[in-house]
């Protein structure tokens, strides 16, 4: 809450009161979108599917083990709003969020025989998003399209019984 001091209460009284009236309620209302909520554009909106497609093809020949770490970094950039600049360090939600999308995914992957070869994958997408808002995580759609081509990349490198067996991301090699 910003405190209102002598020069805001004179300025009100000089006429300033509509311009003090929306500055309370952005100050109490605050964004509307929820955390994780992408605010622009969708998710069926070609933009995303371009970004995805493209990290999705950069990611062709990486180690499933160097996708975690750019997974984390990406993860670390979103949680630090994307300054590094006297930032606490972010790794208790980094791995909160990598713990959320295995169990997530484990949960519909290993219960389901037939994969769906859909790319983007909706429930890779779901996930993602599930994951992004139980870590209170502000999403925007691009960062979900990223996250999404990176966590595919992965479920495409790992055998279907690897992935089901897997404790943390930590144990992909």
């Amino acid at each position: 809450m910003i405190p209102i001091g002598p020069s805001v209460l004179r300025t009100l009284d000089r006429g300033g009161r509509i311009v003090a009236q929306a500055l309370v309620c952005v100050c109490l209302c605050g964004p509307v979108a929820s955390p994780a909520e992408p605010l622009a554009e969708s998710v069926n909106g070609a933009r995303f599917r371009n970004t995805y497609l493209r990290e999705y093809e950069a990611l062709g020949g990486v180690a499933a083990d160097m996708v975690v770490m750019e997974l984390r970094d990406r993860v670390e950039l979103i949680a630090s709003g994307g300054s590094h600049i006297g930032a606490a360090s972010n790794e208790r939600r980094v791995r909160g969020f990598e713990s959320a999308l295995l169990q997530g995914l484990q949960t519909v992957l290993c219960q389901d025989t037939s994969a769906s070869p859909a790319r983007p994958s909706p429930t890779v997408i779901e996930k993602v998003s599930a994951a992004a808002s139980a870590q209170g995580l502000r999403i925007q759609t691009a960062d979900i399209a990223e996250l999404s081509a990176l966590t595919q990349r992965l479920l495409d490198n790992q055998p279907r019984e690897r992935w089901c067996s897997l404790k943390s991301l930590d144990d992909i090699r």
